[in-house]
């Protein structure tokens, strides 16, 4: 009985630090993806003002 009670255990700690390396990933992961959002988001506001920049300054040469 002692056995088969010290195997249970043992399995839920190694399932629970599974658990927890995996919310530990992606967490990172989420991090991540927030990063990339405020980049992108960043990147098409400065690609739009160029772009408007660029089409004013063209267009007063013409």
């Amino acid at each position: 009985m002692e056995r088969k009670h010290d195997d249970i255990l043992d399995l839920l700690v190694r399932c629970l630090e599974a658990w927890l390396t995996w919310l530990e990933e992606d967490n990172k992961n989420l991090a991540a993806e927030v990063e990339e959002k405020k980049w992108r988001t960043e990147n098409e506001a400065y690609s739009l003002n160029e772009y408007t920049y660029n089409w004013e300054f063209t267009e007063k040469w013409e």
